[in-house]
């Protein structure tokens, strides 16, 4: 039986002038280091995935040989998932620089090509197209909801009402817990709230209204 590799941290990110640098929360008090705007944008869609099961950032060093010389390559990170479907091995990079450098990069690229296909894994590039769609608008839309001072017994509510019912939408939980105008619109409120911090979840890829299906937010 093959045992899947596992990766650490081989290169720190150090804070840097020419871009954004920081630290995204993900599960269990593990924070993820970036290095780039786009970077913390692909951090964020994914720590929100409940079946990414772990993240590593810079996490491995890849040989690869140009023009007769080798040289270090080093990945920017590697996700793997607990829903059985394959590992992936992440380079992020604007769409205009790896369009304008991928004659450069191409050796190191095949380099990462091949470990992943020792390693049971998969090599993506991911720019700007890949990372920025309607799950990430819509992630990024219920943050300000992240630190919203709610009652106890409206989100034990909710959470009773979704554990009941299963796949539920916003407009029901909202119809049956939260009546009037006033009220419904705490109700959505602390909804998103629970959707911001990952107890309750949904279909990112779908536009967020109340007719949004939600549920709860499970890793196992």
């Amino acid at each position: 039986m093959k045992t899947e590799s596992t990766f650490q941290q081989v290169r720190k990110i150090k804070p840097t002038r020419l871009s954004v640098s920081g630290l995204l929360p993900f599960k269990n008090g593990v924070s993820i280091p970036y290095e780039s705007i786009l970077e913390r944008d692909l951090l964020l869609y994914f720590t929100y995935m409940p079946a990414v099961e772990e993240i590593v950032s810079q996490p491995t060093r890849i040989l690869f040989v140009k023009n007769g010389m080798t040289y270090p390559y080093t990945p920017d990170f590697f996700i793997r998932f607990n829903d059985g479907r394959p590992s992936l091995l992440i380079e992020v990079k604007p769409k205009s620089k790896w369009q304008e450098h991928w004659r450069d990069w191409k050796e190191k690229w095949k380099a990462a090509i091949a470990f992943c296909k020792k390693n049971e894994c998969i090599f993506h590039i991911y720019d700007e197209d890949k990372i920025r769609h309607l799950a990430l608008f819509n992630i990024n839309a219920v943050q300000r909801y992240k630190r919203l001072q709610c009652d106890p017994e409206d989100i034990e509510a909710v959470l009773t009402q979704v554990k009941l019912h299963g796949n539920i939408t916003i407009d029901f939980l909202l119809s049956r817990l939260f009546t009037g105008s006033f009220y419904r619109t705490k109700g959505l409120q602390i909804i998103y709230h629970l959707l911001a911090t990952k107890q309750l979840t949904c279909n990112w890829f779908d536009p967020l209204s109340e007719f949004t299906e939600v549920w709860g937010y499970s890793n196992d």
